[in-house]
């Protein structure tokens, strides 16, 4: 998958490892949902995700050890293994710190949720 210019911009700033982690995390977004409008954010320092029918859904945010997928309605998300971390009134996140933790199977569920979450009724 081509990483495009500004997202490569944003991951220059971070190690390999966290680079690396993060292209992972956002193959297997665009992959499980090739809908996805991405945006980088630079002020944000993350790379935001829109579903055409959901809106804004989630975000990735490399950090300085790890990477955070954000889920902007994350509190709605069941999680009975309680995988999302947080303790604001909307968002919840997931903390990648390795490719085990970027598991395919675990982010598109989450991403799915939130999909479905967000989907605004079709218009008369």
């Amino acid at each position: 998958m081509t990483v495009p210019d500004d997202v490569e911009a944003l991951l220059a700033e971070h190690t390999d490892e966290v680079a690396a982690l993060t292209r992972r995390a956002r193959a297997v977004l665009l992959d499980g949902h090739p809908k996805l409008r991405e945006r980088v954010r630079r002020g944000w320092h993350s790379i935001n995700y829109a579903h055409p029918h959901a809106g804004f859904v989630c975000a990735l945010f490399p950090l300085a050890g790890h990477v955070q997928l954000v889920f902007e309605r994350g509190v709605l998300l069941p999680d009975p293994e309680r995988r999302l971390v947080g303790t604001g009134r909307t968002v919840r996140s997931l903390e990648l710190h390795d490719a085990a933790d970027a598991d395919p199977d675990v982010l598109l569920e989450f991403l799915d949720q939130a999909i479905a979450l967000g989907r605004r009724p079709a218009r008369a």
